[in-house]
């Protein structure tokens, strides 16, 4: 009877196999694929099946593997707004077909809630810009929340057309981000929002992500100690069931023999989902394979606190990301977080952490603390940060120069007896005050680090300030809106706005 049972357990599982190829989600009507670059497609079939994808004027033919997967790359192709079916079939099945295909930009949209936050959620005027003209070539498709310490292959979810019934409960960041792009670049765009609020960043990192990043290299040993799935974990689990094998039996003699029972074997520690793992593993891995352009972050709210860690676990993030997706070299922008009242120390270590992330070859930062809300985590103004993000993928991916990508961002702090000499990148056309007053939120201090006050002058050229204090006659040490609710007014001539620093932090 249980020799039955399992024959026909077997029996159920095998089922799926015979049934006709899948896709995963990420193949649903309306899809975009990455232009200019082989485009894999996969899927699952009967074991050791053929199967045969088509699309415009290609074929390419595989074999499903033992357990059903199979996958394969079409050429490289060029941009069609053109909708078109892609077909996939395996040998005597029924032939699966995805329709309105189109070829175009492809990007990934990550982070927690200010990445999450909806269109509906946002300012009025984004609303209505949001809503006002169907794009029917910005297609959106959004990751469903899951945490799991498996890797996942695929996730619920389908592809939609930026239309005004559809666009409100979609990404704002993420929208506005590819609508600039379809605007500027006449090309059909694809968005993939997967993104969670309240999350940290520990739980979207890749593991392979840590193999570059020596800092970090107790926090990725204790990681894959307890990593369900990981190499070093699983030995350790295999051994754990060995000694509670062995304890069992030898409980169930003492019990018997009336004598008292060993202790028994400690349970292993498994990393904690959502707090510490499982994104990655539900969220992003199921589109590892997809073509894509590259990546947008915008995170760092619930990491709060931890300083230049912060920048080690963006090297790991960005590391891991590009080499799960096969694209070492692929762009990464992301948001530097806006000024808020968290009342706690913290923030602007953050920032320089973030900035310090520009060191990363090909990523770029939009600095927005001139568009925050210090009562409301949540700016509401989340076209501008779409656009400012948008900046940067103009000039850095697409060659198309921008007078501007960034706001002045610090450079160096050189002491000229009275007064300290601050450089930036990014000065633009020149150093301006937003509001043609005074430069706000400068702070100099000498080597005891008592910071006051002081009065920032720019330069005759425009790139570059003096910053003096008659209280520091003598300055050692410079900083600028170093507080978590600054809200400072320099900015270059583009109007995009400087972000914080320390000349001495983080040294």
């Amino acid at each position: 009877m249980k020799k039955t049972g399992y024959s026909l357990l077997l029996w159920c599982v095998a089922l799926p196999a015979m049934a006709d190829v899948k896709l995963p989600a990420i193949f649903s009507d309306g899809a975009v694929l990455q232009r200019d670059q082989p485009v894999n497609v996969w899927g699952w079939a009967a074991a050791g099946k053929a199967v045969t994808v088509r699309f415009g004027n290609q074929q390419a033919e595989t074999k499903a593997a033992a357990d059903g997967s199979w996958m394969l790359s079409l050429k490289a192709m060029p941009a069609s707004a053109q909708g078109r079916p892609l077909k996939v079939q395996e040998a005597g099945g029924k032939e699966v077909t995805v329709q309105d295909v189109l070829v175009g930009e492809v990007w990934l949209a990550s982070g927690q809630s200010n990445m999450e936050w909806t269109i509906s959620a946002s300012q009025e005027a984004d609303k209505a810009a949001a809503t006002a003209t169907p794009l029917p070539q910005v297609r959106m498709i959004k990751v469903p929340k899951k945490v799991t310490h498996a890797r996942q292959d695929d996730f619920v979810g389908k592809w939609d057309a930026a239309t005004p019934d559809k666009v409100m409960s979609f990404s704002a960041v993420g929208y506005f981000f590819a609508r600039q792009l379809h605007e500027q670049l006449k090309v059909p765009v694809g968005i993939i929002n997967s993104s969670w609020g309240g999350t940290r960043i520990d739980p979207w990192l890749a593991e392979e992500g840590f193999a570059k990043v020596a800092p970090l290299a107790d926090m990725a040993k204790t990681r894959a100690n307890q990593l369900p799935g990981s190499p070093t974990f699983d030995q350790s689990f295999r051994n754990y069931l060995k000694q509670t094998r062995t304890w069992c039996d030898a409980a169930e003699k003492a019990m018997g023999a009336g004598q008292a029972i060993p202790v028994q074997p400690a349970a292993l520690s498994i990393l904690p989902l959502q707090s510490q793992t499982g994104m990655y593993q539900a969220m992003i891995h199921p589109v590892r394979r997809y073509g894509i352009k590259g990546f947008l972050w915008y995170q760092g709210e619930s990491n709060n606190g931890e300083g230049m860690l912060y920048y080690e676990k963006m090297r790991v993030l960005i590391d891991g990301w590009r080499t799960q997706f096969s694209s070492p070299n692929a762009p990464f922008f992301f948001v530097q977080l806006a000024p808020f009242t968290y009342n706690k120390p913290g923030l602007p270590e953050i920032w320089a952490a973030q900035q310090k992330a520009l060191d990363i070859p090909n990523t770029g930062m939009a600095v927005i603390n001139d568009i925050g809300n210090v009562k409301n985590i949540h700016p509401g103004n989340k076209s501008e940060v779409g656009r400012r993000l948008a900046l940067w993928a103009f000039d850095r991916t697409y060659g198309i120069k921008q007078k501007e990508v960034s706001g002045p961002l610090f450079r160096e702090a050189k002491a000229e007896g009275k007064s300290i000499k601050v450089s930036f990148d990014h000065t633009g056309s020149g150093l301006v005050a937003r509001d043609g007053k005074a430069l706000s939120h400068f702070e100099v201090a000498a080597a005891n680090g008592q910071f006051q006050p002081a009065v920032a002058t720019i330069a005759a050229d425009g790139k570059s300030l003096s910053v003096t204090s008659d209280a520091v006659p003598a300055p050692q040490q410079v900083r600028f809106a170093w507080s978590e609710t600054a809200e400072p007014n320099l900015m270059n001539k583009e109007g995009l706005p400087a972000g914080a620093f320390h000349s001495q932090w983080g040294k």
